[in-house]
């Protein structure tokens, strides 16, 4: 009799604890959010400035290539992951090429 009442404590106190895991993803957002509408305000001939006003501040500056801005967003919820890259390339201080990922 107690066999069978400390399996069955066993039982529900493991799968408990495994139901928790299920319950709770866990949010991760990295970068600068990338919307559609922030991209299509973007185009060339724009200044770092203008671009910055609507991108925001990078979160990843390369001081290898000044002529270059990447911004980069992920985001992951549980097995859910989005990833968003647009790459603008400067020439003569303004926007020359916009790449999108």
């Amino acid at each position: 009799m107690y066999k069978k009442i400390k399996m069955l404590i066993c039982c529900l106190i493991f799968f408990g604890l495994s139901a928790c895991s299920w319950i709770h993803k866990t949010e991760i957002v990295q970068g600068n959010v990338i919307t559609p509408e922030m991209v299509s305000h973007l185009h060339t001939g724009m200044t770092e400035g203008e671009v910055k006003e609507v991108m925001g501040t990078p979160a990843l500056v390369n001081i290898f290539t000044p002529n270059r801005i990447d911004y980069i967003y992920t985001y992951k919820m549980g097995k859910i992951q989005s990833r968003k890259r647009v790459i603008l390339i400067f020439r003569n201080g303004r926007v020359s090429e916009i790449y999108q990922r």
